[in-house]
């Protein structure tokens, strides 16, 4: 431990360093540079901060866009893509503007490819899925994902997202990022904490062999949780960069004590909302006339869950898009979101 002459003499160096210049080996100022974007070791503050009160001076200098960091939770072909691929307005879409999609389901590139041929190019969709180049011993491939490897992919990806965000460096906007399917990136978190971090699955296969016997004390789910995590701090720091991100997930069946089904919950790591400044649910219901029978006219709807950054929205719903028998779909987005107003 330093006594204070040593802290003393620390103090005097800084003192002596008006310019503000980072010392020799400044690695430690970028835990997030990733490997290959670039060489040089820079903070992703700006300026760069070489002392605790320089980062408080700067804090009080950033203020970061809009602070959404939403959850939309709902089933398949209810508008969650939808909503953020048309959250841009038409003088980011001819500035160049970026919406990213870490495509876990390919919902992503379907909606771009479907709705949004005009301004495909403010939009890009990557797979983070790594396939499995190995065989078994008789020469066969097991399973098609290699999940460690895709683990890895979507830290590379995430570094990369914020390497970007942080200095652009003529680069475009990154405008929003979109995280499609966040319940398969919970299988992949899961799956890699039997393969590699307990070592009692080959594979994902494997891992779904007897599952609980394989995990033993029941303190080792938190590898899970903090694998699955690290998106989530990835996706914080970009929104404290000032990025949109949206995580998107569907529902699956809450159980009490007896195995009884009693309603529906997000399929995510069971804290994630915590970390969330918004979460919308997405339903769909049938209009029925006075007779009771269906008019063929289904109604799309966004309920506002969570809002920490409007509360006038909390527990209001929104009509995103409605289809009727014979007519085509009608689509109205979310305005609050293209504006500015969550």
């Amino acid at each position: 431990m330093p006594n204070l002459k040593d802290l003393q003499t620390q103090i005097d160096k800084e003192d002596h360093n008006p310019k503000g210049e980072p010392p020799a080996d400044s690695s430690f100022l970028n835990p997030f540079a990733p490997a290959g974007i670039t060489d040089e070791k820079q903070s992703h503050s700006a300026p760069i901060a070489t002392t605790v009160w320089d980062e408080i001076v700067n804090a009080g200098q950033n203020v970061p866009n809009n602070m959404i960091l939403m959850g939309l939770v709902g089933p398949e072909g209810v508008g969650k893509t939808g909503i953020v691929l048309d959250s841009m307005d038409e003088e980011a879409k001819k500035r160049g503007d970026v919406i990213f999609v870490l495509d876990f389901d390919g919902g992503g590139q379907t909606t771009r490819v479907t709705h949004h041929k005009d301004n495909a190019n403010n939009i890009r969709c990557l797979s983070p899925n790594v396939m499995f180049e190995t065989f078994d011993e008789d020469g066969e491939i097991r399973e098609a994902i290699d999940y460690p490897a895709t683990h890895r992919r979507v830290m590379k990806i995430g570094q990369t997202l914020v390497d970007w965000a942080a200095r652009p460096n003529g680069k475009p906007n990154l405008h929003s990022v979109l995280i499609t399917a966040v319940d398969l990136w919970d299988e992949v978190a899961k799956n890699c904490m039997f393969i590699e971090d307990l070592g009692t699955a080959p594979d994902g296969i494997g891992a779904k062999v007897k599952p609980h016997e394989q995990i033993g004390m029941r303190f080792n789910w938190q590898i899970r949780t903090t694998r699955f995590h690290q998106l989530t701090t990835i996706a914080r720091t970009l929104m404290s960069l000032g990025v949109n991100v949206y995580l998107e997930t569907h529902f699956k069946d809450l159980q009490d004590k007896t195995g009884s089904v009693i309603g529906k919950k997000a399929a995510w790591e069971k804290h994630t909302a915590n970390y969330l400044n918004q979460v919308l649910y997405f339903h769909k219901k049938k209009v029925r006339g006075e007779d009771g029978k269906s008019t063929g006219e289904t109604r799309y709807e966004v309920e506002f869950v969570k809002c920490k950054t409007n509360p006038d929205l909390l527990d209001q719903k929104r009509t995103i898009m409605v289809t009727n028998e014979g007519k085509p779909l009608e689509w109205y987005g979310l305005p609050e979101l293209r504006e500015g107003q969550v």
